[in-house]
This record gives structure tokens, sequence and C-alpha cells, in this order.
């Protein structure tokens, strides 16, 4: 006799088995063409349950192989089911196989896995006896363990099989007579689509019969008989795990505490929201920026010099500004603005470039793309040999990308290859770690965030693995509730806490001089393209050195498409006093602006599942043994 299968379901494979089936994929050992295009044209199955609860069954196929040279099928059978009462285990054994078509019927392996058996039928691997078209095959078995004392019910035809069954024809004879039986078909390998089919009640045997079914379809078959039937017949259980004991043990108090939260929603729920509402304040307050009090906002100290701080009550009105922030680069400028390395207006890779180019150090040209106007333009980029003098180190690593690219000669950005976006990720985090030094920010932006963090990530990652393994193991259905629970809330102020990192990193002292010089410029430059009429905040002119300088930060703050557009107008007001500016066009600074950081590309952009009245209540397959499935060999 073969053992029964007490090992522990994985996960994957518990959850197909509360809807009573077996999910195994044949790995055919084909003799020739393909076994998925063999058909089932009939199959009969007959099972004689006896007094004491065992299952003999007969089952008999018309296996059409069609054209292909088979050497038989493989059958799975489930021997495991998941239920409230724990795993409910079926012994099967005494396996024959027959052939009245004279083809090849052995047994030829029979492999036992966590919750099933895979029987290779027909002729072995290595044989050389294969057959054509249409053969019959008779496969006996027996199963104890399958009844209850007054009702049986099983799934008798897949829903595992990779091949087509044309009809299923299920008789099923029992030691008294049937009271009630219904026969269930469906398509869904989930059996979670069952609906009727034909069941007809003869005395002590009932008929079932199901037509149609396809790879993943199968058949139930419900029977009642009078109390008493199955005296003799035990179901079968797996001895508990120690986790399922711990379960028992804590069910009680579990159950009490899941009601009372249940019946408390309301409070729960008001809870929660008080706690989310609590952290998003905790954390907007704990991110006020300091400042000096003894300067004017946007004035930088002297270098050398210690100055009294202070938290942030409000914030001051903007000043205007109409020159680009001291000592403070584009990339920078978005650092500082974000207060993360995440979601910039532009990225990294386009701020630098476009940087270099308005102080001289590169020349970008506008150019159609390569597969014409329908790919939109491109740029041919080329450093001019400037003198580096004022280059940041990132400055120099990304200018210095750019002419290994092209040889030292022009390059398209759209042919900047792989080494070129691998040294501009390198230049990004040197940016970032430049950025950090200067302590602009509370908290570095290159950190890999606080102890509190690290260890309330932890619990959630074990709150969500033991809410996993609970379901999976069928644990108390409150306890799992309450892990659930527990879980959601705690992803739930996790997500709130990432949300507002940036607003609970507040910018120093000096670093909100800065921000006032670039809240002034915005101000300024708003002031210029929407002609404001207040003189204190629209300057009499701007130089295209001016304009051309401050559009890396008109794009690091998001304002680049109003900012271009005037660069575009006073281009074409004076074409002339604009030549020298990069080689543009006067329609390319729209373009430029607002197609670079695309025309780069993703790859270099370094930011970071009948009758009878039995089946009357509708169908039930979670508490339907049996279950597995065929396919050709």
């Amino acid at each position: 006799m073969h053992a029964l299968f007490r090992a522990h379901a994985a996960p994957a494979a518990v959850a197909a088995l509360c809807l009573g089936t077996l999910g195994l994929t044949a790995s055919p050992a084909a003799a020739s063409g393909d076994p998925e295009d063999d058909v089932v044209r009939d199959l009969s199955i007959s099972i004689d349950l006896d007094e004491d609860g065992v299952m003999h069954v007969q089952e008999t196929y018309d296996w059409d192989f069609g054209e292909r040279e088979g050497l038989g099928f493989f059958r799975t059978l489930s021997t495991e089911l998941p239920t409230d009462e724990g795993r409910r285990l079926y012994d099967v054994d005494d396996f024959e196989l027959s052939s009245p078509s004279g083809a090849p019927a052995e047994v030829a392996d029979v492999e036992e896995t966590s919750d099933g058996l895979r029987l290779s039928l027909g002729a072995p691997d290595d044989s050389e006896e294969t057959r054509t078209g249409l053969q019959t095959y008779e496969l006996r078995y027996t199963v104890h363990g399958a009844v209850d004392p007054a009702s049986w019910e099983w799934i008798t035809a897949g829903p595992d099989q990779d091949v087509p069954i044309e009809r299923v024809t299920t008789e099923v004879t029992a030691p008294a007579e049937i009271l009630d039986a219904a026969c269930w078909q469906g398509a869904d390998s989930d059996l979670d689509d069952g609906v009727a089919c034909t069941a007809e009640v003869d005395g002590d045997t009932v008929t079932a019969t199901a037509t149609g079914l396809a790879p993943g379809g199968w058949q139930g078959v419900q029977v009642d008989v009078p109390e008493g039937t199955f005296s003799e017949a035990t179901p079968i259980y797996a001895e508990p795990t120690a986790l399922e004991r711990l379960g028992d043990d804590l069910a009680p108090t579990t159950d009490r505490i899941s009601q009372t939260l249940l019946d408390a929603w309301w409070a729960v729920s008001a809870v929660v929201v008080a706690a989310v509402a609590g952290l998003v304040a905790l954390r907007r307050r704990s991110g006020r920026d300091e400042h000096f009090p003894g300067l004017v906002p946007g004035v930088l100290p002297e270098p050398g010099t210690t100055l009294e701080t202070a938290r942030l009550e409000h914030e001051p009105p903007p000043t205007a500004r109409h020159t680009v922030p001291d000592d403070l680069r584009p990339y920078e400028a978005a650092l500082l603005w974000r207060k993360s390395t995440l979601f910039l207006p532009a990225d990294f890779t386009t701020l630098t470039l476009v940087d270099l180019a308005a102080r001289g150090h590169l020349r970008l040209e506008e150019t159609p793309g390569s597969d014409g106007d329908d790919s939109g333009p491109d740029w041919i980029v080329s450093a001019t040999g400037a003198h580096g003098t004022g280059l940041a180190g990132w400055d120099k690593d990304l200018l210095a990308a750019v002419v290994a690219a092209g040889d030292g000669d022009r390059i398209r950005l759209s042919d900047l290859d792989g080494d070129f976006s691998s040294a501009a990720q390198k230049a990004q985090s040197k940016a970032v770690e430049a950025f950090d030094s200067r302590h602009l920010l509370a908290r570095r932006l290159g950190g890999v965030g606080s102890l509190w963090g690290w260890a309330a990530a932890a619990v959630t990652l074990l709150l969500l693995i033991l809410t996993i393994v609970g379901w999976a193991t069928q644990l108390p259905t409150s306890l799992n509730l309450l892990l659930t629970g527990a879980t959601a809330i705690l992803v739930l102020l996790g997500l709130t806490w990432m949300a507002t990192s940036s607003r609970s990193n507040p910018r120093t002292a000096l670093g909100r001089a800065h921000l006032e010089q670039l809240r002034g410029l915005r101000r300024g430059q708003a002031a210029v393209v929407d002609l404001s009429p207040s003189p204190a905040d629209t300057p009499e002119e701007l130089t295209p050195e001016e304009i051309t300088a401050q559009l890396p930060y008109a794009m690091a703050l998001g304002d680049d498409e109003r900012w271009a557009a005037l660069a575009d107008a006073r281009s074409r007001m004076d074409p002339s006093s604009w030549e020298r500016h990069q080689g543009l066009s006067t329609v390319s600074w729209v373009v430029l602006a607002t197609s670079l950081q695309s025309t780069i590309g993703a790859s270099h952009s370094s930011s970071g599942t009948g009758s009878g009245g039995a089946g009357s209540s509708g169908f039930s397959a979670g508490s339907f043994g049996g279950g597995g499935g065929v396919a050709g060999r």
C-alpha cells in the first residue's frame, strides 16, 4: 500500500486544493508529435462505493492519438484536501491498467508528490511500442478515506488535463438506495464556474454525464444516501503541524478580539484615520525649515561666520530676482526644491547638459531625427574646448563622457550609448554626494534611511509573511483577519511615512537662504513672462546671456516652457544677438526645453489570477475531494 501523503503543501498548491484540485503540469516524453493534439473521445468512469467507504474505480479511456506516435498518457490524482477540520488525506492504491485495443498497458511509473500522485501509463519512456489513432485503456484503482457517513462528493474528471474530453459518463453505485444526486461541470480549472449537468438516479446507481470538456474542464458528482450507509467509513486527517496546533490554541482568544473589533469597526476606522492624520501633521511640523533671523531672506552668510538660526514659522514673500542663484547649479536647485532625487521636473543629464551649453562648454545644434520628421528633433552635441574653470566635479565627468562618446567629434544625443549612460549615473551619484556634503538639508538624500524606518519595514515584512503563511496553512480565520488588518494598517502608515519623507526633511538655514534665491528667481521669471505691471518685479531688459543662463534653472523648477517661449520670442526679435548661443535657430528654444530629455531617452535618464436536488443550493468546490487530470505522453 502507498503510504498516506502527509507532506506540507506549498502555499500555491494549498490554495488550489482549497477548491479540490491538484495542479500538476505534465512534461510529456513524446515519441513524436504534440501530445496536446490528442483527444479523449469518451471517458467512462465506474465507481463502486462499499459499506466500508472504499471507492473501487475503473476509468475507461477512448484515447485518440491521431497520427502521432504516442506512448500512452499521464494521470494525476489528488491525495490531499485542506478542510476546516484539517488536511484530509486519501490513500490511493491498487493500480491496474489494461488495453482492450492491444496498446501497451503498463503502470510505468508512480511519482509521489507532496499532495498527489502522477502515473505514467502505457509504455515505458524508453519504449518503441508507440500507437497511433484510437486506443482504449482501462485504469483501475481504489481510494480509502474519501467517503463520509451519509454522503460522497468527488471531482471525477479534470480539471488539470491538457487534452479535451468530448464526453464523460460517470456511474456511481452505492450499497444503499441513493436519495439524491447531482452532476456539475465547468471549464475553469479553478472550479469556480460549476453548472448543472445530467444526473439520473436509478435505485442505488446514479449516472452523470458531461460533454465538451476543453483542457482545464472538469466534472464533479455529488451523492446523498441514508444516514449510516457508510457507518464504517472514517475520514483520514493528517496530524496537525506545530503551527496548526498553535493556531488552535490561539483561536479562542483571537475569536474574541476579532469579534470585538468587528463590532466596533467605526472606532477602529477612526483610530486609523487619526493615526494617519497625526503622522502627517507630525512629519510636516518636523520638516519646518531653519533660517537666519539676522539676515534678509535670500542673503547668504559670509564664509566662516557663525550666525544664530531658528525654525521658520511663516513663509516670507519672495523678492523678485533676475540672476541665477549664488553657488547653486541647476541640478542642486532641483534637489533643494523637491528635497528628493525622485520625480524631478528634469533629470540630471538633461539639466547638466543644458547648463554646460548655457555656460559655453557645449554646443547644441538642432537636427532632424534619424527617421525623418516622424521621429521628432534630435540634437548634435560637441565640446567647445572652453576652459573648465568653475566646473564642479560631476560637470567635468559628464563633459568628458560626451567627448568620449563622440571620440572627440560631434555626436547625436540619440546615439549616446551605454558607456555614456553609466558615466552619467556615476556623475549623478557624485553630484548627490556633493549636495549632501553642503548640508543644505537636515538629512542626506543619498542615505539608507533611519534605524526606525528599517525596523518598521522589518516588522511589516514579518507580519506580511505571517499573514501569507496563516491563510496558506488555514490557521483560524479570526487570527488571519487580525494579521491581515495589522499588516494593512502598517502598510498604510508606511506609505504615509514614505509619501511625507521630503516634507519631514527640513532645509538648514543655509539651504533656506539658497531656496529664497530660487523663490526670487521664480517670481522674477514669472514677472518677465507675465509682463507684471509691478516695476519692482520686472527688469528693464534681460540680455541673451541672462535668459540663456536662467533656462536650466527654469527647467529645474518646472517652469521651462514659459521661459523657453520668452527666449524664442526674444531671439525672433533680434536674431543676430543670439547667434552665438549654442547655434540654435530662433524656433529651437522651446524645443530644447521640452524635448531634450526624451531625445536622450530613458536609458540615459539617471534620475532615479439535470435532475436531482442535491445541488439545488449551488456548487461549492471547497467540499469536493478528488481532482487531477490527464495528458498525453
